[in-house]
């Protein structure tokens, strides 16, 4: 195995045929991690062209339609695109892609499986399933989740409720919290930004698009909502488009990472709405964080792990995210009270500055692989 000690880089693929190269914790997070401290770095990815971008080399990974295609084109696809990187590390963000990791190792590769939700109980909430498919699907993920636990050498889970699923010895929880270089520059007070409210994400039923846009109605001109992201399915912005709140909405469908944090950046306040499904309630609220890192309070989901982070800090008001109403109400509270939205955005502003950030969370990263690294210098010894 490449040792930078010995003048050679190591060399680690990330590969996923699901998520887009510049996704903020495989790209952002990961990858810019490691390739900042000695490692050699290539992502497999969704992605148009070929290129190099934050001295990670991107390989385009083109999309492909449907579940089917991904469980029978695309596993060929990865295994075929990751064995002619001939890395040291390969490291997977994909459930099915764990399927690759006893021939990946084959050629004396480590394999790090990165669990970013609690597949086993997600899929149980597929409304588009049938109760009998939902069923076996979970059996699938669970059978998924055994075969990470024995075929990869390390684990890391997004949360500890995600991290339940593997064994502890070999399991490290790295968070998704955003980095310190994302926080944004007060250059202007919170006083003088527009009065929009925004979402960025991805923009779904699930993800509380209609509760936003019918809770537009109830709110005073000239406040308006300021979205980002890509929809899913594409044809629900017909939809979207029907409602009366949608003459306020400013669209920009999907955006850079960068291009969302200057839209945040300009906002007073954050919707985060999300719907009780198990993708959402055990995760971390990622968008949370980004809204905190902007200084702008926040209207949230009330899920008992976000209830600890908003209740603690004091960066935002608790919802029924199913209730029009109550979602309207808390942003007119915050904009009736603009004092105290603009404390609690400061409030959240302190918390990223302080420990809720990337800076943690990326030694535990990194002390995964150097201690891969450690082993076999101790084996070669």
């Amino acid at each position: 195995m490449a040792d930078a000690r010995n003048g050679t880089r190591p060399h680690v693929v990330h590969l996923s045929n699901l998520h887009h190269w510049d996704d903020v914790r495989v790209f952002q997070r990961e990858c810019c991690t490691l390739s900042q401290h000695g490692f050699r770095v290539t992502l497999i990815a969704k992605s148009s062209t070929a290129r190099t971008e934050s001295n990670v080399e991107i390989v385009p990974a083109p999309p492909l339609r449907g579940r089917v295609h991904r469980i029978l084109f695309g596993i060929p696809r990865a295994l075929s695109a990751a064995w002619k990187q001939r890395a040291d590390f390969y490291h997977l963000h994909d459930p099915e892609l764990v399927l690759l990791a006893p021939i990946l190792r084959l050629r004396g590769a480590r394999v790090i499986f990165d669990a970013h939700e609690d597949l086993p109980v997600q899929v149980l909430h597929k409304h588009y399933l049938t109760t009998a498919t939902r069923r076996l699907a979970s059996l699938l993920a669970k059978a998924l989740c055994w075969t990470a636990s024995r075929s990869c050498d390390h684990i890391i889970a997004a949360t500890s409720t995600i991290a339940e699923q593997f064994p502890s010895k070999k399991t490290t929880i790295v968070h998704n919290y955003p980095k310190l270089m994302d926080k944004v520059d007060d250059a202007t007070p919170y006083q003088e930004r527009s009065h929009s409210i925004v979402y960025v994400g991805g923009i779904s039923t699930s993800r509380g698009i209609r509760e936003m846009l019918s809770a537009l109605e109830f709110l005073p001109e000239p406040w308006h909502l300021t979205l980002a992201g890509p929809v899913n399915p594409p044809t629900l912005l017909d939809e979207l488009q029907e409602f009366p709140g949608w003459t306020r909405v400013d669209f920009h469908g999907r955006v850079t990472p960068d291009e969302a944090r200057k839209l945040v950046a300009q906002a007073r306040i954050g919707f985060v709405t999300l719907h009780p499904t198990p993708a959402y309630v055990d995760a971390l609220p990622t968008k949370l964080f980004e809204y905190m890192a902007a200084g702008i309070p926040a209207v949230v989901s009330d899920f008992p792990l976000w209830r600890d982070i908003v209740e603690s800090l004091d960066c935002g008001i608790l919802v029924d995210p199913n209730d029009t109403s109550a979602i309207a109400e808390a942003a007119k509270a915050l904009i009736e009270d603009p004092a105290r939205a603009e404390q609690m955005g400061q409030n959240g502003r302190r918390a990223i500055a302080g420990e809720i950030n990337w800076s943690r969370e990326k030694e535990k990263l990194l002390n995964v692989y150097q201690s891969a690294l450690s082993k076999d210098d101790s084996m070669q010894a």
